[in-house]
């Protein structure tokens, strides 16, 4: 059995992924940039700090570790950049690091014994690289900026006891007294410093990862919310979002019930869109698609599909109500009335003029998703969706701007002005005929 996962699935995790890519990169660019500002203050307090003999082979190092940042956000800025570059830059500072504390034992003969650098826990300063790593929202990044400080550390602090001065083993049957004496000897060089620097190091690196895994798992969580927040204000009114993302499966669950089915249609869009041309006829669908979806969701719709050059809308989804017939008629006149408006303003431009044709319908529908792992649509299903579409239709026969079904009239308790009887209608693909009303198309006005 294949194991793939179907578009729907990997689609929204290869997003997600890349949102968190992203941030990534993000905090790599911040992380450099934090670099170039508390470098340049370290530099400073090593004018106070180290003695002068030493003083420049710190501030060379320093510079170094400026320039890696300063290369970092050229890289990152670059079509060249690729992510394990940042392992490498980490890397190559931690070293530098390591070398600004040992590399003076081994260019200069200072005057204290080496063995004393490290009573004065020099591995500190690993943490300064391994506090930045978290910004880069990868714990793989912080778990490797640990083991190479845990590995340098070693090395150097292993070098140093491993020069002929250095004491590192306590004589067996000392007395107290000795043994102080000895641990307090200059060349002595205490194991269980390294052990418990070591100890401490792994333990932080190891909290930091955890801290950076709970901040990237909740990164992507909010991108997964947020993009399916989006999802939802595509075909809901916003006033339906929050509680729709507040279920886990609000769509799911297959159930029959009344609502009402819009359909909008350009008449005579083939000949519009010939004389407009492709890419004027995309701009006009989009303006068309824009007024349309604000006409349905400032009337409590639902934005079921775009169907090329109009639209279905539904009211009563996904929750009934006692008023949705009465608000597909009102977003049916609202429609009509933008249209108008638009068309005034579109004349006074010398464009052509958008004629709709708007057909409403209530009555019962089975509401659930269909298709398969693949691909999954909410669907409206139904003999009143078939009739909403054929009222739509009929509006070239009866010359009129919107027919509606006498059943829509009735669930919604009132009769625009200037609405006519039509009559039983005959619609293709239906037996029994349906009964309208409509609106002639000279009865809208501004």
């Amino acid at each position: 059995m294949s194991t793939a996962q179907p578009p729907m699935v990997r689609g929204p995790v290869r997003q997600a992924w890349r949102a968190v890519r992203a941030e990534e990169i993000a905090g790599a660019r911040l992380g450099a940039k934090l670099r170039l500002i508390a470098i340049p203050l370290v530099m400073i307090a090593m004018l106070v700090w180290v003695p002068f003999d030493i003083l420049w082979l710190i501030e060379a190092c320093l510079l170094v570790m400026l320039g890696l940042g300063a290369v970092q956000i050229a890289l990152l800025s670059s079509t060249w950049f690729r992510f394990w570059q940042v392992y490498l830059i980490v890397a190559l500072e931690i070293s530098v690091a390591a070398f600004a504390m040992f590399g003076a034992q081994i260019i200069f003969d200072p005057p204290w014994p080496p063995q004393m650098l490290l009573d004065n826990h020099p591995v500190v300063y690993f943490y300064f690289v391994l506090a930045l790593t978290t910004l880069y929202f990868s714990p793989w990044l912080v778990l490797w900026a640990g083991a190479f400080s845990a590995l340098v550390w070693s090395a150097g602090f292993w070098w140093v006891a491993s020069l002929p001065e250095s004491i590192v083993v306590i004589p067996q049957g000392i007395t107290v007294e000795e043994e102080v004496d000895l641990i307090n000897h200059p060349d002595f060089v205490n194991v269980e410093v390294w052990s418990q620097d070591l100890l401490v190091l792994a333990i932080t690196t190891l909290v930091l990862s955890v801290v950076v895994w709970r901040t990237r798992r909740l990164l992507s969580r909010q991108i997964t919310v947020a993009r399916e927040r989006a999802n939802l204000a595509r075909h809901f009114p916003p006033t339906m979002v929050d509680e729709l993302a507040s279920h886990d499966q609000p769509l799911a669950e297959v159930r029959r019930q009344n609502i009402a089915v819009m359909f909008v249609d350009v008449v005579g869009f083939t000949r519009l869109s010939e004389r407009l041309g492709p890419e004027a006829t995309i701009a006009l669908l989009r303006e068309l698609h824009g007024r349309l979806e604000q006409a349905v969701f400032e009337h409590g719709g639902t934005l079921d599909k775009f169907l090329g050059d109009g639209v279905m809308a539904t009211f009563g989804t996904p929750h009934p109500g006692e008023h949705d017939a009465a608000h597909a008629l009102e977003a049916a006149l609202a429609i009509l009335q933008v249209a108008d408006d638009w068309n005034q303003v579109r004349t006074s431009m010398n464009q052509d003029p958008v004629t709709l044709s708007v057909g409403v319908h209530y009555g019962d529908v089975v509401l659930g998703d269909v298709g398969s792992a693949w691909r999954l649509e909410y669907a409206v299903i139904g003999d009143t969706v078939n009739v909403a579409s054929r009222l739509e239709e009929l509006s070239r026969t009866l010359g009129a701007s919107l027919v509606v079904s006498r059943d829509l009239l009735d669930a919604a308790g009132s009769v625009p002005l200037g609405m006519i009887e039509g009559g039983p209608q005959d619609l293709r693909g239906r037996k029994a005929p349906v009964e309208v009303c409509y609106l002639p198309r000279e009865m809208v006005t501004s």
